[in-house]
Order: structure tokens, then C-alpha cells, then sequence
């Protein structure tokens, strides 16, 4: 049978009908916008913009043409439900975390998001934190290791519950398969943020997906790498999966003005890849190949960091060199370039590739590296500075949520040593906590954090007060 837009066709129904706006929003199809917004973006994308009008069907109450449409995306990906997210992928693990692990168990790796703690918090949940492995080189967490997770999982036989990273910020998958092997052995329900991997699931020349491993609640942020709006995620219930139904807790996190125009990116976009990701990715892979051989050949003080055994997304290229720090590359790329990376750590910088990656973009993208390279020539190394992450597991003093409900104070940094945590301590991105609320701050933690680049002068900490 035919992919069919459901929503798309009722919304173009509608507006075929050019109607007289007497609802929200208030620019009223475009007759209200302001005049930059014509000027810059034309009118016609607002006469799409529409409400829950009738035949639009309700994102919290779907019946018609939303209901079609997301049991669609369930039916390609061999999910049981499939559910349109219009706060992100953040709201996703959110519901997946609430409605699973309600006051309960669940194991954690250090090198989650800082959405998945705030999870967490609104979960009343118990964490038990799993270290994860970090490569010596380049300090960038290479994710759970198997013999780890079963460690823990013979030492916390009544856990139940895991959360697991697939793929990393860096596109790394690593020994996942073996970890959620493992997992299912031991009938652990399995919550997978796999934000930086909607696009797997489309061509088997990949790291294969969350939901083909075995995960339970998979949430994908489809913005990040599919032909999205920004915003626009989903998140998969498998039908394996046996707790309580998400759709209340969707209902509870999501707005409930939805926007109609990310909707309807997502449903097209969703189309668009069932319809051609493959063969479209298929393409881009000989592309990345050439990419990957000229960068190897052609470059001598910018590298590609690409290990086999790390199972990695190559449409994540994580680019390095000797004589410039990931700051100074990445500026290099944005100042004379115009090229914006997705981000930049102390030691590279990480680009992501489109899926459809033409010649066109790889010679640009070729060109600026060859310029750089050539500039950078005569440059001294510069010192290594490790990234923001440890393996070492922090001491808990106060429980995660208890810790930020609690009355906070404010000291200077150089003054935190001993003393226990009120915020977050992260660099964002990629937004992985060094420490959580409750922790306590080593003077180690100090030390690592000033050794990575981090500034304690005249610095604020929020503290957990009276402890």
C-alpha cells in the first residue's frame, strides 16, 4: 500500500478553501504577519499554520488523520505505536521515563544528556549510575561496556530498568548490541535516546537501530538528521514493550497548541525517508567514502577519527589536528568559510553530514579543510586539554531529586571543594554532566575541570544549602 500523507492532504483541503480566520493564531492564515516575515519568508507557509480545526484531528486525542498518520510511521519502523513530538526529543524521554520508572530503579550510564537526569527528577526515579569507558587518545566516551552492565546487573538483581545512548553525540555505537543483548537476557525494559540516530533504521550499510536491538521505548529526534523542522521528534513504543501506556504522559509534557507545520514536516519528511532513504543513503555512503580517502591522503595536519571496532555513524565526521584545539578549528571553518560544525570540544570538532550528501558539498567542504591545512602548516602542536567527561563515579549525598527541590546557595567555585552540588556541572554541547545535583565536589573533579579548560575565577557554583 502507498505511503499517504493523512494530515498534509486535510490541511491542503483547507486551505484550498482560502477561509476567513475567525481562530488562533492570530495573523489569521497570513493576513496579520509582520512585515519583515513577508518580506523575508512570503506569506503562504502561514496559511498552513493552522489549529485543531475540524478533519485536522488532536495530537493528544488523535482519531483521524494524526492517528493514521503516526501508525504509519509504527507500521515501518515494526513499532507498536508511534507517536509526533512537538517539544523534542526532550519531552520523549520524558514521558518514556516517567511512565516506566515511576519511583523505581533504573541503570544509567555517565554519559547520558542532562535531559535524561531532568527525567529523572520528574520521575521521582532511583538512579544507579553505570561508569562508562573513555579513549585515552582523544577522551570522548565510547559508551557502556557489556562486562560492566553485567556487573551491575548481578550486584542490583531487582533493577529492571536501563537507559541506554545509541548512537553518542560523536555517532559512536560501540558494544551497545552486546549491552542490549544483555539487557533483554535479563528482561530489563530498555528506554534508548537515540536523538542522534533516526536516520539507521533506512539502510543496513549502518549501526543498526534501537528498535532492531531489542529497545522498549525508543525516542529519535528526526530534526537532527532527517528532512525535519526543528523540534520535530518521535518516539517509538516496540511491541515488546509491557508497562504502562505513554500516551497519558505525552499528553501531561506536550503543548497543547501544537504546531500543525511541524507536524506536517514530520509526517513528509517521515515519507520522504520511507521512500528513499535508502537509495539516498546508499548514494551518500560512496560519497563519504571518497570523502574519507581525500581527507586521508590530501590533509597532513587536520585527521578524521575513524575506528572500525567503534561502530560508527558515518554521516558523523569528527575532525582533529595536532596544531589547533576544536575551538580554533571549528572558527577556522565558520570565520572564512561560512561552514558551521554542530559542535566543538577541546580537541575537534564534529560535523554532521547531510543524508543526501552531494559532490557539490563534499568539495566545498574539501576545499575549506585543504585551505586551512595549508595555513596551519607551519604551526607548533599545541597542548593536549582533555574533554569535559570522567569514567569515575561521583559520590551521592543527597539523592537526585531531593537534592534539586532543595534550598540552594551560592559560593564562589575555588570555594567548592567538599561541598555538594546544587546544579549541573556541564559543558553544553554536548550537555553530559561532570556532576549532578546531590553530588559532592572531589577536589579531583576540581582539578579534572580546570585540567579540561575550565575557568574557576571569580566563578559562581549553586550548592546544595546545609550539607
Amino acid at each position: 500500500m502507498a505511503l499517504q500523507p493523512y494530515l498534509l492532504n486535510e490541511m491542503q483541503k483547507i486551505a484550498e478553501q482560502q477561509p476567513l480566520s475567525a481562530h488562533t493564531p492570530g495573523h489569521k492564515n497570513g493576513l496579520f504577519l509582520p512585515t519583515q516575515l513577508k518580506e523575508l519568508w512570503g506569506e503562504q507557509f502561514a496559511a498552513y499554520d493552522f489549529t485543531e480545526l475540524p478533519n485536522l484531528d488532536n495530537l493528544h486525542f488523535s482519531e483521524g488523520c494524526l492517528a493514521q498518520s503516526q501508525q504509519q510511521v509504527a507500521d515501518f519502523f515494526g513499532a507498536a505505536h508511534s507517536y509526533y513530538l512537538v517539544n523534542g526529543t526532550t519531552a520523549g524521554l520524558q514521558a518514556a521515563i516517567m511512565a516506566s520508572c515511576y519511583q523505581q530503579e533504573v541503570f544509567v550510564p555517565r554519559h547520558v544528556h542532562r535531559s535524561i537526569y531532568h527525567s529523572l527528577i520528574l520521575a521521582q526515579a532511583k538512579p544507579i549510575y553505570l561508569p562508562v569507558s573513555i579513549d585515552d587518545e582523544t577522551s570522548l566516551p565510547l559508551g557502556l561496556d557489556p562486562v560492566v552492565l553485567d556487573e551491575y546487573i548481578q550486584r542490583y538483581p531487582q533493577c529492571k530498568r536501563l537507559i541506554m545512548v545509541h548512537p553518542t553525540y560523536q555517532g559512536l555505537t560501540w558494544q551497545n548490541k552486546a549491552c542490549f543483548t544483555l539487557a533483554k537476557e535479563h528482561q530489563l525494559t530498555i528506554i534508548v535516546d537515540e536523538a542522534h540516530g533516526s536516520h539507521l533504521h533506512f539502510n543496513h550499510n549502518l549501526p543498526p537501530s534501537a528498535l532492531e536491538l531489542g529497545g522498549d521505548l525508543v525516542v529519535q529526534s528526526w530534526h537532527k538528521t532527517l528532512p525535519v523542522l526543528t523540534q520535530g521528534s518521535v518516539l517509538h513504543v516496540s511491541k515488546n514493550y509491557q508497562g504502562p501506556n505513554l500516551a497519558p504522559y505525552l499528553s501531561l509534557l506536550q503543548t497543547t497548541s501544537p504546531s500543525y507545520l511541524l507536524m506536517a514536516s514530520l509526517e513528509v519528511g517521515g515519507i520522504e525517508m520511507m521512500e528513499n532513504g535508502e537509495s539516498t543513503i546508499e548514494t551518500s555512503l560512496y560519497n563519504i567514502i571518497y570523502l574519507h580517502q581525500q581527507i586521508y591522503q590530501s590533509l597532513e595536519n587536520i585527521y578524521l577519527l575513524w575506528q572500525p571496532d567503534w561502530q560508527q555513524d558515518p554521516f558523523k565526521l569528527y575532525l582533529y589536528s595536532q596544531v589547533l584545539n576544536g575551538a580554533e578549528l571549528e572558527k577556522q571553518l565558520r570565520e572564512q568559510f561560512a561552514i558551521y560544525p554542530e559542535m566543538h570540544d577541546n580537541n575537534g570538532c564534529l560535523i554532521m553530514l547531510p543524508l543526501n550528501l552531494t559532490n557539490d558539498y563534499v568539495e566545498q567542504l574539501l576545499q575549506a579543510l585543504t585551505v586551512i591545512d595549508q595555513q596551519i602548516a607551519n604551526l607548533e602542536p599545541v597542548a593536549y586539554l582533555p574533554n569535559f567527561y570522567t569514567a569515575s563515579l561521583p559520590k551521592e549525598v543527597v539523592p537526585l531529586s531531593k537534592a534539586f527541590y532543595a534550598a540552594k546557595k551560592t559560593i564562589l567555585w575555588q570555594e567548592a571543594a567538599g561541598r555538594v552540588a546544587g546544579q549541573f556541572i556541564l559543558r553544553y554541547p554536548p550537555g553530559i554532566p561532570m556532576l549532578v545535583p546531590g553530588e559532592l565536589i572531589e577536589p579531583e573533579l576540581l582539578t579534572a575541570w580546570v585540567n579540561a579548560g575550565g575557568d574557576l575565577n571569580e566563578k559562581l557554583l549553586v550548592l546544595v544549602k546545609g550539607v
